[in-house]
């Protein structure tokens, strides 16, 4: 039996309530970075971190971590981050009722 829409609904919010914050490692130093915007366009929800002008250097990874401190997704990555620009980091996931 299929899920409900309104069991959908749920698990889509549930979802979005899961991730508290994300990370990324620069010069091989972890740091920790607020959500900067939580997009749900129907089953798509994206997730957005912005690194502003005040950080540069490079940066090996981008993160997401859940509301009980774990990792909930890495991205490996490899950008050169300039101090005269920021950056627009964005984690969609499609949670689609079959």
């Amino acid at each position: 039996m299929p899920l409900t829409t309104t069991a959908h609904t749920k698990v889509k919010n549930n979802f979005k309530n899961m991730v508290k914050e994300g990370r990324y490692i620069i010069g091989g130093v972890t740091k920790n970075i607020n959500i900067f915007k939580i997009l749900q366009e129907g089953d798509q929800i994206t997730f957005y971190l912005y690194l502003d002008d005040s950080i540069s250097g490079n940066i090996t990874a981008f993160q997401l971590i859940d509301v009980d401190g774990d990792l909930f997704d890495d991205q490996p990555d490899s950008v050169t981050k300039k101090d005269i620009n920021g950056v627009l980091v964005a984690f969609r996931y499609t949670v689609k009722k079959l």
